[in-house]
């Protein structure tokens, strides 16, 4: 199942321009995250067949994106929501069959992917569809914080911090996009994605990808914001330390 849906993926993106910087990134994340997908699966104690079915849908996750880029040149959602747009190609234009045999795990993949980006998860999913979609949104999570540490300039200064999105982030909220008024709030807004990620086995592998101290160590902090910044880190690794289970004491 998977060779063929690897195979198929390098034949759809080979139509756009690997030279483009958004649809390279986009293409390595893609493999990043389903190789992240079957890491976390295996840890859940997966049978083969499920860890093959969650690296698909952790391959195919983003892509609507690659068309999103060809079109507006951004991965700004604010365009079309590129989650839906994968749905769209793959479901509604039936290309899904292009990579997969039969549709024994459509519905599975279906409702990963639909609601991988989405602020909150709607609680009327079946049992596995809920289980696939918070594994896909937490290791999306975790390649995101590489890509951002490697490819976007990041600051923190207090005077651009909004203050409801500094109340919220206290309060272990993850920060909505159109909340996210400057600079400062946008690196807040990725840091608050800690607040949303579901199993203890995702956070052991967030702190053994090293992705998170690397986005942290990349943003650059106003000389007086300092202290600031320590009690919003101080947060974020209280946060990751109760999620792997270490006890502060």
């Amino acid at each position: 199942m998977l060779e063929k849906v690897i195979g198929k993926f390098k034949e759809y993106t080979s139509n756009y321009d690997m030279n483009t910087l958004e649809i390279s990134l986009k293409y390595h994340h893609s493999f990043a995250v389903s190789d992240l997908m079957g890491e976390l699966a295996f840890r859940l104690g997966f049978t083969k067949e499920k860890i093959e079915v969650a690296k698909v849908i952790g391959l195919l996750h983003d892509i609507g994106r690659f068309e999103q880029v060809k079109i507006y040149h951004s991965f700004s959602d604010t365009n079309i929501d590129h989650a839906e747009e994968s749905i769209i190609y793959l479901f509604d234009k039936g290309h899904i069959r292009d990579f997969m045999d039969n549709d024994q795990y459509d519905n599975i993949i279906k409702t990963a992917i639909r609601y991988h980006n989405k602020y909150r998860i709607p609680n009327n999913l079946a049992e596995e569809e809920l289980l696939f979609t918070k594994m896909i949104r937490d290791m999306d999570k975790v390649d995101i914080f590489k890509q951002l540490a490697v490819h976007r300039h990041f600051e923190f200064n207090v005077d651009n911090i909004t203050p409801n999105v500094l109340e919220s982030f206290k309060r272990e909220e993850i920060i909505i996009n159109s909340d996210a008024k400057t600079n400062s709030d946008e690196t807040v807004k990725y840091l608050s994605f800690i607040f949303d990620i579901n199993f203890e086995e995702s956070y052991d592998i967030l702190v053994s990808t090293d992705n998170f101290d690397l986005f942290l160590s990349t943003v650059e902090v106003d000389s007086n914001s300092e202290k600031l910044w320590k009690k919003i880190r101080e947060i974020c690794f209280d946060k990751i330390n109760r999620g792997v289970g270490i006890q502060n004491g």
